[in-house]
């Protein structure tokens, strides 16, 4: 490795990769779940949200950053919710930093554990790149077995807003939406007519087949979301209410997030023997 991508011991006495160009752009990587936790682009802006109250521990969840959801998003369908990935270990296998660009790539294979929970053999690959003012992340999966398998998965990113009810997303007007609140996934869904999307409240909500590329707006900072192989956007915020029941996030943090993922959801990834699938979310910092 270069001398801008090391390994230190990071919350939980975790290890943490550090990854930087030569202007400061930086990122943080964990091998648990190859969970990145933090972005800062070249002028110092952190885009990751991270709960002060994030367990770091083996076997659970880190709150913030971008969980690796496989092979299971959410509750749609029998196996762990949201996957396995996120709690486990990852293994770094290689590192590039040219400078102006550094980029890694942590993998994870099926062993007994993950077959105990999910029976199929895969190889999983998360890959970061780091430029100046934007990162893309990649999700690779690899069916390494002798029958197909079909999965959901997601790369669920916390954003971090100075401000949850000032921050605005444009771009989701004219995709159909389904909002998560014990109503009829397949049935009861909804097109978006609105040029943004506020926050004044909680929001779970699945967005379809969205293609255009989404803008985040925070205060004097703007973010361009682009999905590359995801289908669906999820934007979700729990709000005050729900934020309280979460131990693993303060009350107030609600106020400082706002997730906007990419994700499988709607039509699962079926995938044969020998057949690769790969996702990614590109983030690029505007000039407003």
């Amino acid at each position: 490795m270069s001398d801008n991508s090391h390994f230190v011991r990071g919350r939980g006495e975790m290890p943490v990769l550090t990854m930087k160009t030569h202007t400061g752009a930086s990122m943080d990587i964990y091998r648990h779940g190859a969970h990145l936790t933090s972005w800062k682009t070249a002028s110092g802006k952190e885009w990751m949200f991270l709960s002060d109250q994030a367990v770091f521990a083996a076997g659970s969840a880190i709150r913030g950053g971008v969980p690796v959801i496989f092979p299971q998003f959410s509750g749609f369908g029998p196996g762990q919710r949201h996957g396995f990935a996120r709690n486990v270990n990852w293994q770094l296998v290689r590192t590039d930093n040219t400078g102006d660009r550094a980029q890694c790539t942590f993998a994870l294979e099926a062993n007994t554990a993950t077959q105990a929970l999910w029976p199929h053999r895969f190889r999983a690959e998360f890959t970061p790149v780091l430029h100046n003012d934007s990162l893309t992340m990649t999700l690779t999966i690899h069916n390494t077995d002798s029958q197909p398998f079909t999965f959901s998965a997601a790369l669920h990113t916390y954003f971090a807003v100075n401000n949850i009810h000032d921050a605005k997303l444009r771009g989701l007007n004219g995709c159909q939406f389904w909002d998560n609140n014990e109503s009829d996934f397949h049935r009861d869904r909804f097109f978006d007519e609105s040029a943004e999307l506020e926050f004044p409240d909680a929001i779970d909500r699945v967005y379809f087949n969205c293609q255009k590329p989404l803008h985040l707006i925070d205060g004097n900072d703007q973010l361009k979301i682009q999905a590359q192989g995801f289908t669906e956007v999820v934007v979700w915020n729990p709000g005050a209410e729900a934020t309280k029941k979460l131990d693993d996030m303060a009350d107030d943090e609600y106020q400082k997030m706002l997730c906007v993922e990419a994700a499988i959801v709607d039509t699962p990834i079926i995938l044969e023997p020998g057949q690769v699938w790969s996702g990614s979310q590109v983030l690029s910092q505007e000039s407003k």
